[in-house]
């Protein structure tokens, strides 16, 4: 790879180490990821429409929520092409156009993923550990916040796509490393453990004065629940996106040290594998933020409850019965 998306075009284009039978298992694997990610984020944005409580968080989860939306809307169904063309006569091949689209789209979703992750944090620190002011706060400043989360996507991908040199071309790789793992990984770590030390500190606070009221225990429980979700987020990044970054490194730096020096069938299934890993964060993440409210998972259950009432009135409506009475 001269970088992780000459990574992909090699993974996608290079069919002859892949049997009809491993190009359909992958593809069957890449669809239901797919249409998880789009199930999942889809009920997000329309559940927080419902939600009473318009709190500054929820802005951030629908914005996650849009920008995971995009993976499996659209980098998913570009990388089921890719892979899976090659491997059909009939199929036409991704024409130069549409595999430079598809490789600014695929670092803008991941970028505005991880992105999101760590507004989010950043968002749940000031809440935690600053209260007083994270309540004053005006919605501006959140708008602002996410409006920089998507303009950093952008410029990342901007800088990433533009062919400065054969020297910027074969190490550009190391940005999207740098923007788009250590940074979030860093940041992600930081805001998590200052969160963890805020709610010890907030709990060593109330024993101290005696504070133990049914009021301050709630809170403190939330709070632990919140800790306990953040870790759960950091460690699912972490898994989802290692492997990804460290074969896009080995391939810059060491690529005779990966299976095949890069070639060959090993290194084809590897690549399938860690490219399913990356995306499914995106399926993974209204699982672990959305879906641990108790008021979103209620939202969620009554969802496909009042789809289906509402499915059962038109039909009744349209019955020929029901037409005569308005006749």
């Amino acid at each position: 790879m001269e970088n992780t998306t000459h990574l992909d075009e090699k993974a996608s284009n290079n069919t002859s180490f892949r049997s009809m039978n491993e190009v359909f298992i992958f593809m069957s694997l890449y669809v239901v990821l797919s249409l998880m990610t789009i199930t999942g984020n889809t009920f997000v944005i329309v559940a927080f429409k419902k939600i009473r409580i318009r709190a500054a968080i929820n802005m951030f989860f629908v914005s996650l929520a849009v920008s995971d939306l995009m993976v499996g809307a659209v980098s998913i169904p570009l990388w089921i092409y890719h892979l899976s063309c090659p491997s059909f006569k009939r199929c036409r091949l991704p024409s130069a156009t549409v595999g430079a689209f598809f490789q600014a789209f695929d670092v803008f979703s991941a970028m505005a993923s991880t992105s999101n992750l760590i507004a989010i944090s950043i968002e749940r620190y000031f809440a935690i550990c600053w209260p007083v002011k994270h309540r004053v706060s005006s919605h501006k400043r959140y708008y602002k916040m996410l409006f920089t989360t998507w303009i950093y996507s952008v410029l990342v991908t901007s800088i990433y796509s533009v062919d400065f040199s054969p020297t910027w071309q074969k190490y550009r790789g190391l940005l999207v490393f740098v923007a788009g793992f250590a940074v979030p990984l860093i940041v992600l770590i930081g805001m998590y453990s200052s969160i963890h030390w805020g709610v010890k500190n907030m709990n060593a606070n109330w024993k101290r004065a005696n504070a133990e009221t049914s009021v301050l225990s709630k809170r403190l429980q939330q709070e632990r629940r919140t800790v306990t979700t953040m870790v759960i987020v950091t460690a699912l990044f972490l898994a989802s996106w290692l492997p990804f970054f460290v074969v896009s490194l080995l391939w810059i730096f060491q690529r005779s040290s990966l299976l095949g020096g890069g070639g060959g069938k090993g290194f084809m299934r590897l690549m399938d594998f860690i490219k399913w890993m990356h995306y499914s964060n995106s399926a993974v993440n209204p699982l672990v933020y959305a879906y641990r409210s108790e008021e979103m998972r209620r939202i969620l259950v009554k969802l496909p409850e009042r789809a289906l009432g509402m499915e059962l009135e038109r039909r009744r409506a349209i019955r020929p019965e029901n037409r005569n009475k308005w006749l």
